[in-house]
């Protein structure tokens, strides 16, 4: 039996802010965290992109923890209902990805 090779490339195409990650968003929570005293700006990608001082992309990695409700911050969206497993891994995919456009 042949064996297949196990480093094939990966051709899925990237994630996209735009075409991915945005509509996963609804206005409503665009709206409520955009009135937030820190202001997150959800819909916002030089927002939602902006690295810190240590290299990190600490917006979305804020949003992250938000979305799953880790390091005792509240889950998002307020009140649910929340995002799937999958629509997560999506998030934190675009993430590791370099949070492209």
């Amino acid at each position: 039996m042949p064996t297949l090779p196990t480093d094939l490339p990966n051709t899925a195409p990237p994630v996209s802010f735009e075409t991915d990650i945005l509509p996963l968003f609804r206005p409503m929570d665009i709206q409520c965290m955009r009135g937030r005293p820190t202001g997150v700006f959800l819909a916002d990608y030089a927002y939602m992109s902006a690295k810190n001082e240590g290299g990190s992309f600490a917006h979305t990695n804020d949003v992250l923890a938000h979305l799953r409700g880790t390091g005792g911050v509240p889950r998002m969206p307020f009140g649910g209902p929340y995002w799937s497993d999958e629509s997560i891994a999506l998030f934190q995919s675009w993430i590791e990805g370099g949070c492209k456009p």
